[in-house]
């Protein structure tokens, strides 16, 4: 009887037990983004200052206090290149899992300034920064070495407040996509089923030549473009619903969700995007207590 009830104790114990490698594989996605961001584009690219002698970011200007705590100025514009250095060897040691805590606030400190100082974010450099917040409390109460790493779940008043980001990150995942599918009612092109031509064709975030030629052949039928147009609403209306969807089909939901957002780096180039959302739908519909076996992926067959 007492062996049952132990068992009991930890089979519940491994369900509220949120220091993963599954944890450590989304926070080292999220930096991956950044990483390669910085890695890859220039400092003319990813930081103007000024376009005809004006700031182009209103936070930028000297008289606002939060640039005496940004990580890319904080010690001056002449020392940019420096700091961006410094920001990709801790991008780097946050992915390889060490020094858990201090690559947390290091993390988001990095995430955050690059969203109020670059001059290329879009919406990945948006939730990196909201998710590398959310993930300093569970860093913080993370008893590893390494994030890699597996330990045997174990009963602690510190996993509360590891679940309780965890379901955060996951409120906040499935906010993003009620609103990105609720938002889409109120846009007529979204409503006659259009839209998807648009986007595809769009100035900035249309897709290659190479591929245009084929798909505006199939977009030039009403029946396909519809087919894409509301088949992204139902699949963002479905990964709000995995708010609340069993475990079998949150991950069916999860494989289908990273299709999508890679199929959006095809056709319309947006990579740091791809990175972050990755993180998120991983935080939001993998089990987190859940460790991931690792070792098989290195096995010889």
């Amino acid at each position: 009887m007492l062996e049952k009830i132990n068992n009991q104790i930890k089979n519940k114990s491994i369900k509220f037990f949120p220091y993963t490698n599954t944890v450590g594989l989304a926070r080292s996605i999220v930096a991956l983004g950044t990483l390669l961001t910085l890695v890859f584009n220039s400092l003319d690219v990813l930081f103007h200052k000024t376009v005809e002698g004006k700031i182009i970011n209103p936070l930028l200007n000297p008289i606002t206090p939060i640039n005496k705590f940004n990580f890319f100025i904080l010690f001056g514009f002449e020392y940019v290149v420096y700091m961006k250095l410094i920001a990709i060897i801790i991008l780097i040691i946050t992915i390889s899992g060490y020094f858990i805590k201090i690559t947390s606030l290091l993390h988001w400190w990095i995430s955050i300034s690059f969203l109020y100082f670059s001059s290329i974010i879009d919406g990945g450099d948006q939730i990196a920064a909201i998710l590398s917040f959310l993930l300093i409390p569970i860093c913080l109460t993370d008893p590893r070495k390494n994030h890699w790493n597996n330990i045997t779940p174990y009963p602690s008043s510190k996993n509360i407040i590891g679940i309780f980001f965890i379901w955060i990150i996951r409120i906040q995942v499935a906010i993003i996509y009620y609103h990105a599918s609720l938002g889409k009612f109120f846009v007529t092109e979204w409503v006659n089923g259009t839209a998807t031509y648009y986007w595809f064709n769009h100035s900035v975030f249309g897709m290659p030549i190479i591929i245009s030629i084929l798909m505006n052949k199939l977009l030039s039928n009403y029946f396909i473009v519809s087919l894409f147009t509301y088949g992204s609403i139902v699949l963002e209306m479905l990964l709000f619903l995995g708010l609340t969807a069993s475990l079998k089909h949150r991950k069916r939901i999860l494989y289908f969700a990273i299709l999508f957002h890679f199929l959006i780096i095809i056709y319309h180039g947006i990579f740091s995007f791809f990175f972050s959302i990755c993180a998120a739908l991983i935080l939001y519909l993998f089990p987190t207590y859940q460790s991931l076996n690792l070792k098989l992926w290195f096995q010889k067959k």
